[in-house]
C-alpha cells in the first residue's frame, strides 16, 4: 500500500482519507464528555514523577477543571463577556495541575496563552500586553518575573496567580490579596457544536519560537485541537482494529515522560491533551535535567517518548544508555520533531533504544501554526531513511518553488499546507498572518523535499545559506559533525564573504567533548571528506561550551549570527 497520493497541482495527500468530517465538538466535550476519548474516569492521567502518589484521575480533573473555571469568572470575570475575548498569561514549569488550568480557563470562556519559562520581564510582559491578559499565572519559580512584568503593564498584583501541584495543598492563589481562584463550586462549560463557531474561536495562544525574530502568537481554536486529537490519533486506532481482527494485537500500556516545556505545541498538546484522548499517563518532570530523565524513562517503564533532535543526540552518545539496557527497555514508540533529524542520527538514536532493532524514532513535523503534527510515522511502516513519516488524514501538502509553482519530485521547494489543522492567523498582527497564507495556503518557511515516495526537510527556508549561487543548509552540516565522536554538538551560521556580499560562508560553532583531542583544521577536513566542495566551513571553527537554544531545544541561530558579526569585526581591527 502506497503512503501517499497525489491530485491536482501535485496536491500530496493521505492514500484513502483526504477529506474526513470531524466531530463537532468543542475540546472540552471531545475529552470529557464523548466516545471519542478512549480515556476512562478512573484513568490515571497525571503523576508527579517526585512524588508519585501525587496524581489525578479522568473525573478528578474534570472536577477541578471546572472548580478553577468557577473561580476564574467569579474572581476575575474571565469569559463574563463572552467568550474569546479574556486572556490568561502562564508561565510555569511542568506541573501536573496545568491540565487543570488549561482546561479551567477554557471552561471560563478565556484564551489560555502560554509563555516560554525561559522569558525574561520585558519579554513576558511583551506577551501580556499584546494579549491584553487580566492575569498572569505562574510556577514558584516564576513568581518575581510575574510581578515585575505584572507592575510593568499595570496589573494589580493580586491578578498575579501562583499555582502549586504540591500533594495535599493544591492551589491557585494570588501572589497578594489572598485570592483563591480555586472554587468550591463548578462551572459548567458551554458545549460548542456549530462547525463555524468552532473554527473561528479562539482557546489557546501559542507563542512562535522567536529564532529568527520576535515571537508572534499563533491563534489555536476548538476545532485545531479536536482536529489534532482526533487526526493523530485516527492512523494508530484504524492500525489496532486491524490487528484485532487478525487476532494479534496484544494491548500495551500508554506512558509517557514530560520534560519538553509546556508552552511549545509538542509540550501543550503531548502532554495536556492528546494523552487524555488515547488514555495514556504522563508522569511530569518539573523541568528537563539528563540524570533525572534517563532515571524516569527506568522507572516508570515508559512506553512512548517524544523528544527533540538534540536529546536523541545526546542519548545516541551517551555511555550509561546502553543497547538493551534498562533505561528503554519497555518502549514501544519512539519519536522526534521540531527541527531535522537526519538518518545517521536515526540510525545511532535507533541503535540504543530496546534490542537495538525493534524500536524505531520516528519523525513527526510540523509547527505551532499546523497545531503540531502535520505529518507522523506509521507503526506498520517504520521508516529510518531521516524522512518526516507519513501525511496524516485530512491534510494536503505542496512542494512550491519561490513563484509558489509545484516544484517536480527530488526537486527542493518550500512546503505548504491546507487543513483543518492550520491556525486562523497571528494574533493582533494581521500584516504577519496575510503575509504568511497564499491562495487558501499556510506557508510554512520549512523547505522540504519529495524522494521516492517520501518528504524530507532540508532545513527553515529563512536559514539557508547560499554560496556562490548555491543553497547550503546549515543542518546537512550540522548532522555531519554530529557524527564526529569529538563533537558534543555543532551549529552552523553563514558570515557574508568579504568579495562578494551575496555570498555565505558557512562558520561551525562546536561543543567538544574534549578540547584538547580535536582542532579547527580536523572539523574542517572531517566535513571536506563527506560533503560537496561548496558546502565546506569557509568561515571557520569557534570552539564554545553550549549552543544557545530556545526552551524547546531550536538552535539560537540568531544569537550566533550576532556573535559571528562581532567576531569577524574584531579580526579586523
Amino acid at each position: 500500500m502506497t503512503h501517499v497520493a497525489v491530485s491536482e497541482e501535485r496536491i500530496f495527500h493521505h492514500p484513502t482519507h483526504r477529506h474526513i468530517d470531524l466531530p463537532p465538538l468543542d475540546l472540552l466535550t471531545i475529552l470529557f464528555d464523548s466516545e471519542h476519548c478512549a480515556a476512562q474516569e478512573d484513568t490515571v492521567l497525571h503523576i508527579e514523577a517526585s512524588n508519585p502518589s501525587n496524581k489525578l484521575t479522568k473525573a478528578a480533573l474534570r472536577d477541578l477543571f471546572q472548580q478553577i473555571g468557577h473561580g476564574l469568572r467569579s474572581q476575575y470575570g474571565i469569559g463574563a463577556d463572552g467568550p474569546n475575548q479574556h486572556t490568561v498569561t502562564v508561565i510555569t514549569y511542568g506541573q501536573i495541575l496545568v491540565p487543570a488550568l488549561l482546561f479551567g480557563i477554557i471552561c471560563a470562556g478565556g484564551v489560555y496563552s502560554a509563555a516560554s519559562p525561559s522569558s525574561t520581564v520585558s519579554e513576558l510582559a511583551r506577551q501580556v500586553k499584546i494579549a491584553k491578559s487580566k492575569v498572569i499565572v505562574c510556577g514558584k519559580e516564576h513568581v518575581d518575573v510575574a510581578r515585575r512584568a505584572a507592575v510593568e503593564c499595570g496589573l494589580p498584583l493580586e491578578n498575579v496567580l501562583l499555582l502549586d501541584s504540591t500533594e495535599g495543598s493544591w492551589k491557585l492563589e494570588s501572589v497578594e490579596g489572598r485570592v483563591n481562584a480555586i472554587s468550591r463550586e463548578k462551572l459548567p462549560w458551554k458545549r460548542l457544536t456549530h462547525p463555524l463557531e468552532l473554527k473561528r474561536s479562539l482557546i489557546v495562544i501559542l507563542w512562535s519560537s522567536g529564532t529568527t525574530g520576535l515571537p508572534k502568537g499563533v491563534m489555536l481554536s476548538h476545532t485545531n485541537l479536536v482536529a489534532e486529537s482526533y487526526l493523530v490519533a485516527l492512523p494508530g486506532r484504524e492500525y489496532v482494529a486491524r490487528e484485532m481482527e487478525k487476532g494479534t494485537y496484544e494491548p500495551k500500556e500508554y506512558t509517557t515522560l514530560a520534560h519538553l516545556p509546556i508552552s511549545h505545541i509538542a509540550g501543550l498538546f503531548g502532554y495536556l491533551i492528546g494523552p487524555i484522548y488515547s488514555a495514556g499517563t504522563v508522569y511530569w518532570m518539573r523541568k528537563y535535567e539528563w540524570k533525572e530523565l534517563l532515571n524516569n524513562l527506568q522507572k516508570f517503564k515508559i512506553t512512548m517518548f517524544y523528544t527533540v533532535p538534540s536529546i536523541w543526540l545526546r542519548i545516541s552518545k551517551a555511555e550509561e544508555v546502553r543497547t538493551g539496557g534498562e533505561h528503554f527497555k519497555f518502549l514501544e514508540g519512539a519519536s522526534t520533531g521540531a527541527a531535522p533529524m537526519d538518518s545517521k542520527l536515526q540510525h545511532a538514536a535507533n541503535a540504543r533504544l530496546g534490542d537495538g532493532k525493534s524500536v524505531f524514532v520516528g519523525q513527526t513535523w510540523g509547527l505551532s501554526e499546523t497545531t503540531g503534527a502535520v505529518t507522523a510515522p506509521l507503526k506498520e511502516a517504520p521508516d529510518n531513511t531521516g524522512s518526516i513519516g507519513w501525511i496524516l488524514p485530512s491534510v494536503e501538502l505542496r512542494i512550491v518553488d519561490e513563484q509558489y509553482k509545484d516544484v517536480k519530485p527530488g526537486e527542493e521547494g518550500e512546503l505548504l499546507v491546507r487543513s483543518s489543522l492550520v491556525t486562523n492567523g497571528y494574533y493582533e498582527n494581521e500584516e504577519a498572518t496575510k503575509g504568511t497564507f497564499v491562495g487558501g495556503w499556510f506557508c510554512t518557511g520549512d523547505i522540504g523535499v519529495l524522494r521516492e515516495d517520501k518528504f524530507y526537510v532540508v532545513d527553515r527556508k529563512k536559514e539557508l545559506l547560499k554560496y556562490k549561487g548555491l543553497q547550503v543548509a546549515p543542518a546537512e552540516l550540522e548532522n555531519v559533525l554530529f557524527t564526529h565522536p569529538q563533537i558534543r554538538e555543532a551549529a552552523v551560521v553563514g558570515i557574508p564573504a568579504p568579495d562578494d556580499p551575496g555570498t555565505d560562508l558557512p562558520r561551525a560553532y562546536v561543543v567538544p567533548v574534549d578540547r584538547s583531542k580535536i582542532s579547527e583544521d580536523e572539523v574542517k577536513e572531517y566535513v571536506k571528506a563527506r560533503l560537496a566542495p561548496y558546502k565546506q566551513l569557509r568561515g571557520g571553527v569557534a570552539f564554545i561550551e553550549e549552543i544557545p537554544k530556545n526552551a524547546i531545544g531550536k538552535f539560537l541561530r540568531r544569537e550566533l549570527r550576532e556573535r559571528a558579526k562581532k567576531e569577524v569585526r574584531a579580526a579586523k581591527l
